[in-house]
């Protein structure tokens, strides 16, 4: 298999998606299979956040995109969000997300199909099988839409590596109200949410988000 060569942070992406909000309680979170321990059991509250999202063009190249946010956990004394689970259509989105941010990206097919004028359906499959489908709505004016509001300072962990990789990402764009027809899941490859009712959903189209270099630190004793 030919080697992905290496695409080094920053990154600036355009595109189009949706952005779901939602708040969990400390149980929902303890029985999230896809957070380790030392995240689950320092879960801080906040908005959780499920993104679906097909980006045009990045230094990557164009690649669609679909990840989950829990919400805030408490490392080394800071409140920061977390990536828990990840999946993009490109291996070279797969192994440089690794790379320069240490998120754990998974390979998936996906399909963005509209429905009617304002609906559309998002299908994401892994080796054949359905592991997510969206249906959302879109309607009403555009507003403009800008991480300020809602700013995402991450942390991951390369568990191999034993580093952390802190990462604030900023984006900007304009979005119209979302409504989420229908979720559905395959429980062992992501998160329940289809019986979820989520605080918010906008549609973003179009935006751009810049990912910097992380800031790479060892990781503490006591996270391993």
């Amino acid at each position: 298999m030919t080697e992905v060569p290496h695409i080094p942070a920053p990154w600036d992406l355009k595109g189009r998606g949706y952005i779901v909000l939602y708040r969990f309680t400390k149980d929902e979170i303890a029985q999230d299979p896809f957070l380790s321990d030392q995240f689950r059991n320092n879960y801080s509250g906040g908005f959780g956040s499920l993104m679906v999202v097909d980006y045009q063009d990045s230094n990557a190249g164009p690649y669609q995109e679909l990840l989950f946010i829990p919400g805030k956990f408490t490392f080394t004394g800071r409140k920061l969000q977390h990536i828990s689970r990840i999946f993009v259509s490109t291996r070279e989105s797969v192994v440089n997300g690794l790379r320069n941010w240490a998120i754990p990206k998974e390979q998936a097919a996906f399909h963005f199909r509209p429905l009617e004028k304002h609906d559309e359906e998002v299908r994401v499959l892994r080796n054949g099988d359905q592991i997510f489908l969206g249906r959302f709505s879109t309607g009403g004016p555009l507003f403009p839409v800008n991480t300020l509001l809602f700013p995402y300072r991450l942390v991951q962990v390369h568990t191999q590596e034993k580093r952390v990789y802190y990462t604030r990402f900023t984006g900007h764009g304009w979005g119209r109200l979302a409504k989420v027809g229908e979720i559905r899941v395959k429980p062992d490859e992501f998160p329940a949410l289809a019986e979820k009712k989520p605080l918010l959903a906008i549609a973003v189209q179009p935006f751009a988000i810049r990912f910097p270099p992380a800031v790479i630190e060892e990781l503490p004793n006591g996270n391993n």
